[in-house]
């Protein structure tokens, strides 16, 4: 592969495994024994076993980012841009990977009646000592925890095209406020989603087939009240990189 242009500015990338994903900067000048050593934490495979493969946006092809002195190749011999992403594999099969998968093993099940009945159980406990579904102060209470929620978000300014940033990091804009009745907790409860600025959501706004609001893949996410500050934050470009996000 021709070498690239090496720049010493870190670079923010999606590393990638079958255990993990995450975004981590990456510094062009390490070689790639380096950036192995540091993915060994990451990805939980170790250096002398790890595939590394790189793949850019909006590209289909598997660039293998390997040599035969990985101790003195620097990594900024290949094409890293912004948000490519580096997938991690394991040239060694662990055991779990030899397992079948779990929706092929048979399970043991039994019917709510008859488990019901059954004594010593943690639902028998849980009954006795009206705990969760089973006290009867839980409704008033979970409908009290969801006026606060809303309250909050009234306190908090929290509206539909406003400017926000998540957990003092991420910058977007508030797409949607409302309740999601596929995420866990109150069906009542609200939730806030937000278009994000970068490429570093879970999803495009849409939950189990259900669209709640419109953005681009992998810059939506959906958060509860407490994690968003309203403001007049500006939009985050490549030049406002810096110690915001994970290094390594």
């Amino acid at each position: 592969m021709p070498p690239s242009l090496t720049t010493a500015r870190d670079i923010p990338l999606l590393i990638t495994s079958t255990a993990s994903s995450s975004e981590r900067r990456i510094t062009p000048s390490w070689t790639i024994a380096q950036l192995k050593a540091k993915l060994e934490p990451v990805t939980g495979i170790p250096p002398s076993s790890q595939k590394l493969i790189l793949r850019l946006p909006d590209q289909h092809q598997d660039i293998q980012i390997q040599a035969e002195d990985e101790e003195s190749v620097q990594i900024g011999r290949w094409t890293l841009v912004p948000y490519a992403e580096i997938k991690v594999t394991s040239a060694t099969p662990t055991s779990s990977s030899l397992l079948p998968p779990l929706s092929s093993v048979e399970k043991q099940t039994m019917p709510l009646e008859q488990y019901e009945k059954l004594h010593g159980t943690v639902r028998e406990f849980k009954a006795q000592q009206h705990i969760g579904r089973f006290d009867p102060s839980a409704p008033e209470r979970q409908k009290q925890k969801v006026e606060e929620m809303w309250r909050e978000v009234r306190e908090k300014n929290i509206v539909k095209g406003s400017r926000c940033r998540i957990d003092s990091t991420r910058r977007g804009t508030i797409a949607f406020v409302g309740p999601i009745a596929s995420l866990p907790g109150p069906t009542d409860a609200p939730w806030i989603g937000v278009a994000l600025d970068e490429p570093t959501g879970k999803n495009d706004g849409s939950f189990h087939g259900e669209r709640y609001f419109q953005c681009e893949k992998n810059k939506g996410v959906v958060v509860r009240a407490e994690k968003v500050e309203v403001g007049d934050f500006a939009e985050l470009g490549l030049e406002d990189e810096g110690s915001d996000m994970e290094e390594m």
